[in-house]
């Protein structure tokens, strides 16, 4: 029953990130030691940032030409791939 919980709940706060997307782009940037903290707080690893964008489930820009810029990732996309892995988890628990 917990992991339909946290499923709902992370369901939910991917849906309200991508509608504060839609009005406000820029509130949903978040820079990528920003992500990495914030997968942390949820108790993912932040290396899986990494193995998502190589996987294709995240598309993180960069925000110059150089190899130092920042580079940005979307809110709602990294909550919508948390929804996601916990979807999968349930699904392979059941059986």
């Amino acid at each position: 029953m917990h992991d339909l919980l946290s499923l709902v709940s992370s369901a939910v706060s991917a849906g309200v990130q991508d509608y504060i997307r839609g009005i406000n782009p820029d509130q949903d940037r978040v820079k990528q030691a920003d992500a990495r903290r914030f997968l942390k707080s949820r108790g993912i690893q932040p290396v899986m940032l990494r193995k998502w964008c190589d996987a294709g489930l995240l598309h993180p820009n960069k925000t110059g030409e150089t190899q130092n810029c920042a580079t940005i990732y979307s809110l709602a996309e990294i909550k919508k791939v948390i929804s996601a892995i916990e979807l999968k988890k349930i699904c392979n628990n059941s059986y």
